[in-house]
């Protein structure tokens, strides 16, 4: 039914599943035909005028390689239950808010490098001839659960990146997709350990390449490292058992550690004080 849809120019059906979503989309970009690439999930849908809305900053700006819109969260029954501005609030709480378009440089060090802020493929339209198959799918298996994070950084680089606030596509989160996977059959630690990998090959990424930003980029991905992921990863080793390799981490990050624990030993005395005095 699909394939005979007179507005469908082409259709390739796998003889075998490759088990891989990257060696998927690289295919697909390969065979496409036109100017920009929608990776449309089977799962999700748009409003009538997704396509409409996300083509007009390529018009505006030939710089721009890619842009997305703001997704809404709909559970496996259909229903809406929110967009995904909560998933940048802790980054910047109004510019997502907005529509914009930035250079991607400034992109990646103020919002990329955290984490992946456009969570959802099928709200995306990029363009093809600034898809370099070799280097932007070079993504080996164990990053399945972040290779379209991976993606987005190598290929948005030195370009322009735009955003649209309105909800227009609709991301179906099942309690069993990929990402709900990641969060219930993988233990943190090893999701920590993957973050740490994939940070170093997108580190190696930006050495081959000149970029303005590129030490700003490197001081904030060592800053998540040490702050948030390092952190994070002593502590669970304490807590599952294996105290003396957890402690080991934790020195060396013995002024990170010394300066979260005088924060809240100093937050402790302020609220005791409250108590005492109300």
């Amino acid at each position: 039914m699909y394939a005979k849809n007179e507005k469908i120019s082409h259709c390739i059906f796998n003889k075998t599943n490759s088990g891989n979503t990257f060696k998927q989309w690289s295919k697909g970009i390969s065979l496409a035909k036109g100017d920009l690439i929608w990776i449309a999930e089977t799962d999700d849908y748009c409003d009538n005028n997704f396509l409409e809305k996300l083509v007009e900053p390529f018009q505006n700006d030939l710089d721009v390689v890619l842009a997305y819109c703001q997704s809404n969260r709909v559970n496996e029954f259909g229903k809406v239950t929110g967009n995904w501005i909560t998933h940048t609030n802790d980054i910047d709480a109004n510019l997502f808010l907005n529509p914009f378009t930035m250079d991607a440089n400034k992109f990646i060090e103020k919002f990329l490098i955290f984490k992946n802020v456009i969570p959802n493929a099928s709200a995306v339209l990029f363009k093809k001839d600034a898809v370099n198959i070799k280097d932007h799918f070079d993504i080996a298996d164990e990053f399945r659960y972040c290779g379209d994070w991976m993606f987005y950084f190598k290929l948005i680089v030195n370009k322009k990146i735009a955003f649209i606030p309105e909800s227009l596509n609709n991301f179906r989160y099942h309690s069993t997709s990929v990402i709900a996977k990641a969060i219930q059959s993988e233990k943190r630690i090893a999701i920590i350990d993957i973050d740490y990998k994939m940070r170093k090959v997108l580190m190696d990424y930006l050495s081959t390449t000149t970029i303005d930003n590129i030490h700003r980029i490197k001081a904030e991905n060592r800053f998540i490292k040490r702050n948030f992921l390092t952190y994070e990863k002593a502590f669970l080793l304490i807590r599952g058992g294996k105290k003396l390799q957890g402690y080991l981490l934790l020195l060396t990050i013995i002024d990170i550690f010394y300066k979260k624990y005088k924060i809240r030993k100093n937050l402790s005395i302020k609220i005791k004080r409250f108590f005492k005095t109300a």
